[in-house]
C-alpha cells in the first residue's frame, strides 16, 4: 500500500517531526550560561549535581578542591537559574539561603548585582561557580554544560 501526501500535509508531518527530534536534546538553559573558573577542569554539569552546589549540599570539586559559589542578583537571570536548575521559584530559594544562616547551617554564599562583578568572582577563585549571561562571558571563566 503507498500512501500519498499533498504538499501542505507532507511539510505538516516534516515541521512536527522536526519539532520532535529538536525536542529531544538538552533542556535549554534560558537566559543563562552556567560559568566556572577557566583554570576548572568540569566542562559540564548534570542538573542535580548543580542544584546540590548551589543548596549548598556539595561543596567540592571531584578533583577535591573547594567549590566557591556566588549568586548573581540579576532578577532575570536569577529567576530563570532558580526555575531552570533549582526547580524552584527564586523566591523559595531566597528563603533556603536565609534559612541556612538562621539555622546555623553556613553562611550562603556571596550575592552580587551585575554579571562583571559575577565573572570577576569566579576567575579568581579557582573553585568559582556561578550563571550570567550569555554575553558576559570572559576568558577568565569558562561556560559548563548542563546535562539533564
Amino acid at each position: 500500500m503507498m500512501i500519498t501526501l499533498n504538499k501542505r500535509t507532507g511539510g505538516l508531518i516534516l515541521v512536527i517531526w522536526l519539532f520532535a527530534v529538536g525536542a529531544g536534546g538538552a533542556e535549554p538553559q534560558g537566559d543563562f550560561v552556567m560559568v566556572v573558573n577557566a583554570d576548572n577542569e568540569v566542562t559540564t554539569i548534570n542538573r542535580k549535581d548543580a542544584e546540590l552546589i548551589f543548596l549548598n549540599k556539595q561543596r567540592s570539586w571531584p578533583d577535591g578542591k573547594n567549590i566557591s559559589v556566588v549568586i548573581n542578583e540579576n532578577p532575570k537571570i536569577y529567576d530563570s537559574f532558580s526555575h531552570t536548575v533549582l526547580r524552584r521559584s527564586s523566591q523559595q530559594f531566597l528563603v533556603f539561603r536565609k534559612q541556612m544562616l538562621f539555622r546555623g547551617q553556613g553562611m550562603p554564599p556571596p550575592t552580587l548585582k551585575t554579571d562583571k562583578d559575577v565573572v570577576a568572582f569566579v576567575g579568581e577563585h579557582v573553585g568559582g561557580i556561578s550563571y550570567v549571561s550569555p554575553d558576559a562571558v570572559t576568558q577568565a571563566v569558562k561556560v559548563v554544560s548542563i546535562l539533564q
